[in-house]
């Protein structure tokens, strides 16, 4: 690919504007990477259409053309990306909305359908393309994460305050008994499905710490992360896309990375002024190689670590106010 420089790679106008003249189908990673690698801030714009605080956003598979957010005001938001960066088009509100605040959200593979899930103790099957409610499932307390299987649309798990992770099949009729993969006295923060593996699953609970479970023998974990502090609170868990790492973010400490197999931790991220009592918050990997990983902060502040090739701790790349 022929090198280009200057802000034509490093503003979204500019790489917008190239692709559409080019169409090089790899442009997009080559964007992505040097932002990411170069930044010392990044590109930011204010997405306003909710009336309350967003508690959860997820962009679409496959490059991330849509973006749903859901949040205090109970309702569900599908952006267009590229017209709500570049002009100040709305987002379109689906049909079906909560009765309290929303906590989560996923889109299926296709993206032709969008689960939220939240306080009102059900998660909410929404059509993409017709706005409309496809189904409603009911849980007995608040749902605090959402992931569907990377091979089944049909599948979706579902973590909750009541301490349980279920595995529902939206063929079965939603008053069905779904599958309950773990059941502890304490909550279930987050879930996600192993993109590669489908059989396994991540946990995060607010007592039992991080968890890795296979759907095959339920009520009992496979592994659970951490060594001796295997037991620390924990809330949030994701995969990065290979499967083969897993990235948790516990109470009162900074990120941790670990690989897949192993319940020691390969990497710890931490910074001057990074801290998480307070409020519950979410971490999640980043780049075309996943070679970052991205959390919040009680200073309200977003970090960004680059993960390192050796067993130091991570690299600040950037923190986004």
């Amino acid at each position: 690919m022929k090198e280009l420089k200057g802000c034509g790679m490093r503003c979204s106008v500019g790489f917008l504007s190239r692709r559409e003249l080019t169409g090089q189908s790899l442009m997009k990673e080559e964007f992505q990477r040097r932002r990411l690698a170069g930044c010392t801030s990044l590109y930011k714009k204010n997405l306003e259409g909710h009336f309350g605080c967003v508690n959860a956003i997820e962009f679409s598979n496959n490059g991330g053309e849509w973006l749903v957010s859901g949040g205090d005001d109970r309702r569900v938001l599908l952006w267009d990306m590229e017209k709500a960066i570049h002009s100040h088009s709305k987002p379109v509100k689906l049909k079906g909305e909560h009765l309290s605040n929303i906590f989560c959200l996923a889109f299926d593979s296709t993206n032709t359908k969008v689960f939220s899930g939240g306080n009102d103790e059900q998660v909410i099957l929404h059509d993409v393309e017709r706005r409309e409610t496809l189904n409603v499932f009911l849980h007995i307390d608040a749902v605090y994460s959402l992931s569907v299987s990377p091979v089944n649309d049909n599948i979706f798990a579902s973590s909750s305050d009541d301490g349980r992770v279920l595995i529902w099949d939206t063929r079965e009729p939603p008053h069905g008994e779904p599958f309950c993969l773990a059941s502890y006295p304490s909550a279930f923060h987050s879930v996600m499905f192993n993109p590669v593996e489908p059989r396994l699953l991540a946990t995060a609970n607010s007592k039992e710490g991080v968890g890795l479970w296979d759907i095959r023998k339920p009520r009992s974990s496979l592994l659970r992360y951490g060594g001796s502090m295997s037991l620390q609170s924990a809330m949030s868990v994701r995969f990065n896309s290979t499967g083969t790492q897993l990235l948790a973010l516990r109470r009162r400490l900074p990120p941790v990375l670990y690989e897949l197999h192993s319940r020691l931790p390969s990497f710890q991220f931490d910074n001057q002024g990074y801290f998480n009592s307070c409020t519950m918050k979410s971490c999640c990997f980043a780049g075309d190689k996943d070679q970052y990983i991205l959390s919040g902060s009680d200073d309200f502040n977003l970090y960004m670590w680059k993960i390192p090739n050796d067993p130091e701790a991570g690299e600040l790349v950037c923190l986004i106010s």
